[in-house]
Parts: C-alpha cells; structure tokens; sequence
C-alpha cells in the first residue's frame, strides 16, 4: 500500500455484495446522551503546506498544518484541488461538539480562550475548537472515542 486510501471513506467502492454505508464510531456511545453532538461523519481532511480553500471551514493545528472539515462528499475533490499534502483522515478522526465551559475545563487543560489548539482531552490527544456560545468541538482518534465520550457523559452527570 502507497498511501492512507484506507482512512478515505470516499475510495471505498460497492463491489462482491459489499455497499459502504457511513457509520459512526460513537453511535453506541452517544445514545440516550444530551448536549453531545455527533460529529464523525463530517469529512476532515488534513492540509500541510499549501494553500487552504475559501470554502472550507479550517481549523489551524501549526503554522503548516490545517485541519479542513467540509461535507463528506467535498474530501475526494479536496485531495485532488487542493496545493500541498492532503490526506482524508474522515475515517480516522471522530468528533463531538458540547457545551459548557465548566465542563471542558474539567476535561482539559487547554486555554480555552487560545482556541484552537492541540493537546490533552479527557487523557487522549485531540485538537480543540469553539464554535461560540459556550460550544467546544473536540476531534479525536476514533479508536478511543468510546472512552472520551464516557468520561464527557461522566462529568456531565456529576456537574447536573
């Protein structure tokens, strides 16, 4: 294998009785929670170096790295337009957006006043945006976004 296809939902193709469904690695653990947001289907593709389109939104991880999120549709055409190295990392990266501020504090130790940023999230790395009115969106490792959406449901729970 020469490349990251494999994180691309977009290179997955119907064939032998296999049809690509989008599915989300939080589904089990987001159910029956309030004021969690899934945000794992939305189609993230990292920048390094190059130019980042005006119709993306952009979240900065470095002076050289940008995180882009954008419709899933959108990822194929941002690999092949975009200057510099793109790589989708839809399938790589799970999401949540909550709100609270007393609540990220407890989960990070982030200024939340210097957003974005990377760093520590309820004990994974994760990169940290606010989408205003007291939202934190919170993007992470798929493979251990069980584990953050249950310390975020816990703490929920205990500042109720």
């Amino acid at each position: 294998m020469n490349g990251l296809a494999f994180l691309s939902p977009g290179a997955a193709r119907a064939e032998d009785g296999f049809a690509p469904r989008p599915a989300s690695p939080l589904q089990r653990a987001l159910e029956g929670s309030t004021g969690l947001r899934d945000l794992s289907l939305l189609g993230k593709v990292e920048l390094r170096g190059g130019d980042v389109p005006d119709d993306v939104e952009a979240i900065r991880i470095t002076p050289h790295r940008v995180l882009l999120l954008c419709e899933p549709e959108r990822c194929a055409e941002l690999l092949e337009t975009t200057s510099g190295l793109a790589i989708d990392l839809t399938g790589a990266l799970a999401g949540i957006e909550l709100e609270g501020e007393v609540l990220m504090r407890r989960l990070t130790d982030l200024d939340l006043t210097r957003l974005p940023a990377a760093g520590k999230v309820a004990g994974v790395q994760a990169v940290v945006t606010s989408s205003g009115g007291g939202r934190y969106r919170i993007f992470f490792a798929q493979e251990v976004g069980h584990s953050v959406v249950e310390a975020v449901r816990d703490l929920q729970e205990g500042l109720a």
